[in-house]
């Protein structure tokens, strides 16, 4: 027997039905795709109208804040009214009188009028700052430094006729000798007052040759500057200060005595402040034990008996405060307009005012001053000081 042969499989029917399900698939595909394509469509607009609905909120609610704003702001327009803000006082009472410095805050100056003052005349004004940190300014000028001896006609003793100052520090000097002398003090003399820089330079190099044999380079140079001034950075060379000392042609003790343990010496340490002229350096117990020790500020602790003028308004502020001259100037940097009553009478005020590097300045003056005292303070700014009443 033969095995019945085997049909062979229509192709073209094989293709249809291959067609046909792939056809199947498709149209479920679309279906599915159309059907998931609609429902993130409806979340994306459902999700749109949440987001504009919460803006249509909240710009309801910032209105609504705004409103209350204004709301506010028009009841708050000017009523005649002003803030009070608490500025500082600082008060003390020095021989039963009593001091206040009053800090004026932002407060202007009244009925001004201006002045031009050129910087080198400026340093004669009282207040420069002259330390180790702050030399002399290169526009600093020596052409009005009087003879002591010869303004005075040698009635205020003198070293010899060499020792000078300036008119502003003369004056203030003078009037003290006066009234120390008027209350009894005798044997005063003034042993030192400016110093040129080429004095100063000697000095220095005198000290220091004298350290040589211990130091060298640039220990020796800080070890000579513990007890001598470096060039330029000397108190000495500001022409507002001077030393005093005691003196007796007919008794040589008087010379010998310590000037701050002398009744004469007391006198002008208690009283100088009276006259504009501050002791300038405060150190361990020196004058005496009652002074702070100021040598932190001033980097002097040797015991000098040397007074400088700084004018009577910072001098009461000085001595209402007891800071030496470095912090004072510090306070006016943090205090830049203050005012001073002596028993509730307005007696001084001070404003500090910055400046930039100039041959000259305008600076204003008020009109009910008595007097006014233009300075620079070696620190960037110029302080005006005016004096009423007196």
């Amino acid at each position: 027997m033969t095995a019945p042969k085997k049909q062979k499989k229509d192709p073209y029917k094989l293709f249809l039905r291959i067609t046909v399900a792939l056809a199947v698939v498709s149209l479920i595909s679309l279906g599915v795709f159309l059907a998931c394509n609609a429902w993130v469509d409806s979340d994306y607009r459902a999700i749109v109208e949440d987001i504009h609905q919460q803006n249509i909120d909240n710009e309801q609610a910032f209105n609504v804040e705004l409103e209350a704003l204004r709301a506010s702001a028009a009841q708050a327009e000017p009523t005649g009214e002003t803030t009070i803000v608490d500025l500082p006082t600082w008060e003390a009472t020095i021989e039963a009188t009593n001091w206040r410095i009053e800090d004026e805050g932002k407060a202007g100056l009244e009925n001004t009028y201006t002045i031009t003052v050129s910087n080198s005349s400026l340093c004669e004004g009282g207040l420069m700052l002259v330390n180790g940190w702050h030399p002399v300014p290169d526009f600093f000028s020596t052409d009005n430094l009087i003879s002591i001896g010869a303004q005075s006609r040698f009635k205020i003793p003198v070293q010899d006729a060499t020792v000078t100052i300036f008119p502003s520090a003369y004056t203030a000097l003078e009037a003290m000798y006066n009234d120390a002398t008027a209350a009894g003090m005798t044997d005063y003399i003034v042993r030192e007052a400016f110093r040129t820089n080429e004095t100063q330079t000697q000095y220095f190099t005198d000290r220091m040759d004298s350290l040589s044999s211990k130091y060298s380079g640039n220990i020796l140079i800080e070890e000579a500057k513990k007890t001598v001034n470096y060039p330029g950075t000397s108190e000495f060379q500001s022409g507002l200060s001077f030393r005093l000392g005691l003196y007796n042609r007919e008794d040589p003790a008087v010379a010998k005595q310590k000037f701050q343990e002398t009744d004469q010496g007391k006198w002008i340490t208690e009283n100088s402040w009276k006259y504009g002229i501050i002791f300038r350096f405060p150190s361990d117990n020196y004058p005496n034990s009652q002074w702070e020790d100021k040598s932190y500020k001033t980097g002097v602790s040797v015991h000098l008996d040397l007074y400088r003028y700084v004018g009577k308004a910072h001098a009461a502020a000085m001595k209402i405060l007891d800071m030496c001259q470095e912090e004072y100037m510090e306070f006016l940097i943090d205090h830049p307009h203050i005012s001073i009553y002596e028993n509730d009478v307005l007696r001084y005020e001070i404003v500090r005012i910055n400046i930039t590097d100039q041959d000259a300045y305008v600076l204003p003056v008020t009109s009910i001053s008595s007097e006014y005292q233009a300075s620079i303070d070696n620190l960037g700014a110029a302080v005006m000081a005016y004096t009423y009443g007196f």
